[in-house]
């Protein structure tokens, strides 16, 4: 089996050109043939019509028979043939082949010499019974004035089958050399000719490699030039199309990748044909996931149920649970089934959204609201008891218009305290512009710890700073950093024992300064560590009520960090005292 455009084509143009010349020899050898024979028989003739010619002017005559056969051994002679005369009545008179032409046979019945003694020239092929070889015969009429007859001239055959086959030799010769010549521009030809293909076929193997830049360059035309051209255009215009989907899956993969949902899409087959990283997390799947079933995968049997509930109800459903293994994390999950026009079967599209840190944020939203009516209600409600008491009284007692003017007086300040730290909050949140300066941090934070020394002296709590060499200054807002030490310094005092100790330190980390402030107080349990920022929020609400503070202070100290840049780290042991670091970008 012939493999490949260019071997066809050589082969086709090879049978053509083989058959063109085989058919080419043979007609050039049977027309050499027929050609030498003619000529041949003309030569006879001619010849025949000469041995006629010398019959006339016969010399020296003896007798009939020996002046014939001597015409005819002269004319044999000279002919390098077999010269036959005979007379009118088919006797042979004379023939170079044999000494006694009387010992021959009649001849008149012989076809050649028959139609020569009618006048005509005969020509004939057959065997020769006295030489026993294929003889070719010519005849051709003759008359004297002594007798009229036939002369015959007959050549072997063999000599002309030796020229013939001489012949064939040289035409097959110039056959072959003919077929290697076609053979060679054939290749050429073949090679050419192909050329163009065997550049197409290795730019679509290319293009389905995936090398869609590949391009054929084939300046032509024909039909293999609009091949090209046509090949060129299609995959320039694949390769734009390809560079739009592959941008647009990319970014479709980032905006799923990097989506707070978790997404996940179940086949027909019911197996798993993706999920997002939020999706993997959020139900704990392992890197094999791709093409399992769900069922083997999905441990969550709420979630099973939504699938299925999906699927068979061909609906939307919503529900939201509890995932276990996100410790007890609440999720929203929505299972919507997706409709394919091709397949009666439905795909299953799993959204899921970890809704944990929402609902915890609206339980600190419903503290916070039902905090500040509490702590707006009671100083509200102690300076409303305490006017209309005065208004009863009249002004009657003076000891209880002034004692009930003072709580009144304290109630309001409070009041006061707790809408200047909501304001300040509020403040913070929308802060969106810091005007930011050079700040000597230790210089700023010795400050603040020479004004809170005469409060803490009050209850006797010594208030120690160790101040560093060589802290360099940062790129800051001095307001916001004295806003966090106050609130800091302010409740270590507030929870430190009267008599105790509070510690100030200022470090510098690098790329961050650290300021430290360790109080020795009632401390913080670890379950309440992480709420303690939140608004109002309270570890001790008795004694906090009694330090007079608004439960918003730590909260104010989060906001200005997250302004700045910066963290807050709390370490502490309930009853041992509390450890407050502040990190502050350079």
């Amino acid at each position: 089996m012939i493999k490949g455009y260019r071997a066809r084509l050589l082969a086709a143009f090879m049978a053509l050109v083989l058959s063109i010349l085989l058919v080419l020899a043979g007609l050039g050898y049977i027309n050499f043939k027929d050609y030498y024979l003619t000529n041949l028989e003309s030569r006879l003739t001619k010849e025949a019509y000469l041995v006629a010619d010398m019959s006339q002017y016969r010399i020296g005559v003896d007798s009939v028979s020996r002046t014939y056969q001597d015409i005819c051994v002269t004319a044999a002679r000279d002919s390098d043939t077999r010269v036959t005369i005979i007379d009118a009545a088919g006797v042979v008179i004379g023939d170079s082949q044999v000494a006694n032409p009387a010992t021959l046979d009649n001849h008149g019945s012989r076809p050649e010499v028959y139609s020569a003694l009618h006048g005509q020239t005969g020509v004939d092929i057959r065997y020769s019974d006295t030489l026993q070889i294929n003889m070719l015969y010519v005849a051709v009429p003759f008359s004297n004035e002594e007798l009229s007859g036939a002369v015959r001239m007959a050549m072997p055959l063999g000599e002309l089958q030796s020229i013939y086959n001489n012949a064939l030799r040289g035409i097959l010769l110039i056959t072959l050399l003919c077929a290697l010549a076609a053979a060679m521009i054939s290749f050429l030809l073949a090679q050419y000719f192909s050329r163009p293909l065997r550049d197409i076929t290795a730019a679509v193997q290319e293009f389905a490699a995936g090398n869609f830049k590949r391009r054929i360059y084939v300046h032509s035309s024909d039909e293999i030039g609009v091949l090209a051209q046509s090949f060129n255009h299609m995959s320039q215009h694949i390769e734009q199309s390809i560079a739009e989907v592959s941008e647009v899956k990319k970014r479709l993969e980032a905006i799923l990748n990097n989506t707070v949902n978790g997404i996940v899409l179940i086949g027909q087959d019911d197996r798993l044909n993706y999920a997002n990283p939020i999706a993997k997390s959020l139900l704990g799947l392992a890197e094999n996931f791709m093409g399992r079933k769900y069922v083997e995968v999905i441990s969550t049997y709420e979630i099973l149920q939504m699938i299925d509930a999906a699927r068979s109800g061909g609906k939307p459903v919503k529900q939201t649970l509890i995932l276990h293994n996100l410790g007890a994390g609440m999720l929203e999950a929505n299972a919507v089934p997706i409709n394919n026009a091709d397949s009666l079967k439905q795909d299953i599209l799993l959204v899921m959204n970890d809704i944990t840190e929402m609902k915890r944020l609206e339980q600190v939203r419903k503290d916070f609201v039902a905090n500040v009516s509490h702590e707006l209600k009671t100083p509200v409600a102690s300076i409303s008891g305490f006017a209309e008491t005065l208004l009863a009284e009249g002004g009657k007692n003076a000891d209880n218009v002034e004692e009930f003017a003072r709580i009144i007086y304290n109630e309001a300040q409070r009041l006061t305290m707790l809408i200047k730290d909501l304001l300040e909050l509020s403040r913070l949140e929308s802060e969106t512009n810091l005007i930011l300066q050079q700040v000597d941090v230790t210089e700023l934070v010795g400050g603040i710890v020479a004004r809170f020394s005469k409060t803490a002296g009050f209850r006797n709590i010594q208030l120690n700073y160790t101040q560093p060499d060589a802290i360099p200054r940062i790129n800051s807002n001095p307001e916001l950093i004295d806003l966090i030490m106050v609130n800091l310094l302010d409740n270590a005092i507030n929870y430190s024992p009267d008599g105790g100790k509070i510690e100030v330190g200022v470090e510098d980390l690098g790329d961050k300064i650290k300021i430290k402030i360790k109080d020795y107080g009632m401390g913080i349990s670890a379950a309440e560590i992480n709420r303690i920022f939140e608004r109002f929020y309270r570890v001790d609400k008795a004694r906090s009520r009694k330090t007079g503070g608004t439960g918003l202070g730590l909260a104010i100290v989060k906001h200005s960090l997250e302004n700045l840049r910066g963290q807050v780290q709390v370490e502490s042991l309930e009853g041992q005292g509390s450890t407050f670091s502040v990190l502050l970008p350079k």
